[in-house]
């Protein structure tokens, strides 16, 4: 695992290359929404995306995970499909439906059961590098090559590339100082339950991080944004007195947080502060939305790895995954 959050920055540039080199022509028919299809890492990456272009572009862009889609899908639907594998069970079902619909799709994958679908059928596809074990390391293929689709459909420009090249640069200049925080975040959050607390532009964020220590970590996280848990969740800040002394309340930032969720997480602090321990804040570094999420996925991924230290487990393998995959397997 270590090895692939070290090589973050040169899969950023290879996703560039790639994307720079596909060739998706542009649909027939106007596209009225799009829609995001994909599960895990590539589910995150869909929901990433989605915050990207929230208030930015002039139609929907909404996130389906699951084997159904919704009712909209029709020829003027932009379908994405996501699998690193191109063998999620999930994905390959919503491509059949979409497919029945005459959606204009596209299948981001490195190979599999989804790539001989694209091609039997003459979908338009992108490529990732094939070989890597860990599918949860390919965040920043998948990102880019979303944002590539969308940019050749004219949803968007093409400044994300530029984008990325600074937050390569950016990432790679401050790597020594980005793990060395990693590390001492680790530190405070070993043997506590984490609860990610952020504004909701940065809710797909905070879902990655609890992945991310979900699978290499082996930790149980809690997220959830403001404002909307101040409506409810906060409450909840009461009971059981024994549980909640074990929390590690950490803050996500961004400069595009909302200020009155940022007037509301101060205040709030000071009622997690009274059952737990001090918040920990978690500052996004960028000049752009999406160089910040850069900086937040590599930063993140690095205090995982260091969490999966401090708990004496081994990041790689998902031992529980891969038996329900075989338990699974015997129901075939």
């Amino acid at each position: 695992m270590r090895k692939h959050i070290e090589g973050f920055t040169r899969q950023l540039t290879d996703a560039l290359k790639i994307g720079q080199a596909v060739d998706l022509v542009r649909p027939g028919s106007d596209i009225r929404n799009v829609l995001i299809t994909g599960m895990g890492t590539s589910g995150v990456a869909a929901n990433l995306v989605e915050s990207l272009t929230f208030g930015r572009i002039p139609i929907p862009v909404s996130v389906s995970k699951g084997y159904n889609i919704p009712q909209f899908v029709s020829p003027h639907t932009l379908f994405i499909a996501c699998s690193y594998t191109g063998d999620t069970e999930e994905t390959l079902a919503s491509i059949q439906k979409a497919m029945l619909k005459r959606a204009h799709i596209i299948c981001i994958t490195s190979g599999g059961k989804m790539l001989e679908v694209a091609k039997e059928y003459n979908l338009f596809y992108v490529q990732l590098p094939s070989g890597i074990e860990s599918g949860r390391s390919m965040l920043g293929y998948m990102i880019i090559s979303l944002l590539t689709a969308l940019y050749h459909v004219n949803l968007i420009g093409a400044a994300f590339m530029k984008e990325t090249e600074n937050a390569v640069e950016y990432l790679d200049r401050g790597e020594r100082a980005i793990q060395a925080e990693a590390e001492l975040i680790a530190k405070r959050i070993k043997g506590r339950l984490p609860v990610i607390y952020c504004d909701e532009r940065l809710r797909a964020m905070a879902m990655r991080f609890q992945s991310q220590l979900n699978l290499n970590a082996k930790q149980f996280t809690h997220i959830n944004t403001f404002p909307e848990m101040t409506h409810n969740e906060l409450a909840g800040w009461k009971f059981p007195e024994t549980i909640l002394q074990q929390m590690q309340v950490i803050y996500l930032y961004s400069d595009h947080d909302h200020e009155r969720s940022e007037k509301k997480m101060e205040i709030c602090k000071s009622v997690f502060e009274k059952q737990s321990r001090h918040v920990i804040d978690i500052v996004a570094e960028g000049a752009s939305l999406l160089e910040q999420f850069y900086y937040l996925i590599h930063l993140t991924d690095w205090i995982s790895y260091y969490v999966a230290k401090e708990n004496q487990i081994d990041p790689d393998p998902v031992e529980i995954t891969d038996y329900l995959q075989a338990e699974l397997e015997k129901l075939k």
